[in-house]
């Protein structure tokens, strides 16, 4: 089966512009086919905010793995069960949500990474990321786990705004997101994207992630608002999700029926 081939963490080394459509809700593959088929560059499945449980993720992975597809998924917590049980399934790379300080990324980046570079627990034949993938050698999934599992991390508090050198240099992480919500709630702005103060900040991110050679995203759905966050250096964009593309086509389906019908 497809998967684990490190183009992800290529693609990001190369700083590639990096297009990911968002499963939330959706039980079904059929998300999964359908942003690959419309041409979506990776996969990002949401624990975080979702009642998607292990299963259906597991399955989510197992898909996209066939199709070739890479995706990433969005951890509930920084816990090592989290990460761990979520790794275990071959995913290329994860997320870690409402990052605050520097020695929670360092704690991170340990739990992602085997023995000796890091904590976490090899399941060489017993999961996905062992049993399924082919390694002739168990010393190659260590290796593949150590140096090519995408590590990403949300920049969404204002305590990760004011250290924002200390959190983006630590070794080893590739990419961060800025989780506008949230960080607009910490600024005491809550949706007040369009600010001088909150565009202001989001700058200071990208400016951050450029000097520490960390990928710099955000969660963005308008294309004008992608647009111009490209153009100030962004390079992912987490762009739709599910239930939103399902709503939003139910939306104007509704309306221009009703427009025809008049």
């Amino acid at each position: 089966m497809k998967g684990c081939t490190g183009k992800l963490k290529q693609r990001i080394k190369n700083n590639d512009l990096l297009i990911f459509g968002c499963i939330t809700d959706c039980r079904s593959g059929m998300a999964v086919e359908m942003f690959h088929e419309c041409g979506y560059d990776t996969l990002l499945i949401d624990r975080e905010h979702t009642a998607l449980n292990s299963e259906t993720i597991l399955e989510h992975i197992r898909l996209a793995r066939a199709l070739d597809f890479s995706c990433m998924v969005r951890a509930a917590d920084a816990s090592y069960h989290e990460i761990c049980r979520t790794l275990d399934q071959a995913p290329d790379g994860i997320f870690v949500p409402r990052i605050r300080s520097r020695a929670e990324v360092e704690q991170i980046i340990k739990t992602v990474k085997y023995p000796p570079a890091g904590v976490r627990g090899l399941g060489g034949y017993t999961c996905p990321v062992g049993k399924y993938l082919g390694w002739n050698h168990v010393t190659e999934q260590i290796a593949y786990g150590n140096n090519e599992v995408v590590i990403g991390i949300q920049i969404e508090t204002a305590e990760a705004l004011a250290d924002l050198d200390g959190i983006l240099s630590v070794p080893g992480l590739d990419i961060a997101v800025v989780g506008n919500d949230d960080l607009s709630l910490g600024m005491g702005i809550p949706g007040q994207w369009t600010s001088p103060a909150y565009e202001q900040a989001v700058e200071r991110i990208i400016a951050a992630c450029r000097r520490h050679k960390v990928m710099p995203g955000i969660a963005c759905g308008d294309p004008a608002r992608v647009r111009f966050w490209r153009d100030r250096g962004m390079r992912a964009f987490w762009h739709a999700a599910d239930t939103v593309l399902m709503w939003q086509a139910a939306r104007q389906g509704m309306a221009d029926l009703k427009k025809a019908l008049v």
